[in-house]
């Protein structure tokens, strides 16, 4: 298997060890609507919900199109990080 494609495990793994350790992780995946349409895609963020990491949205772009890095918001991220932060003074 490439690299590539042991990325996803890689990251999965990465992302148990974090949350098991008490680590709050995100996801905010940036790709395009064919790999978005991939099986492997929707069971990679289900099990990453299903171990507690926050997971945000992000409408992915078409195949080909140039991407659509000026509609990613990394504001996102931090969205999802605020209803655990503590509040300041």
């Amino acid at each position: 298997m490439s690299a590539q494609h042991d990325k996803p495990f890689l990251q999965i793994v990465v992302c148990a060890a974090g949350v098991a350790s008490g680590v709050v992780a995100t996801s905010l995946s940036y790709l395009n609507s064919a790999q978005a349409a991939h099986p492997a895609y929707r069971r990679s963020l289900e099990g990453l919900r299903e171990m507690g990491v926050l997971v945000g949205s992000y409408e992915p772009h078409r195949p080909k199109a140039g991407g659509g890095a000026d509609r990613y918001r990394w504001e996102d991220v931090l969205e999802l990080l605020a209803p655990g932060m503590p509040v300041r003074p």
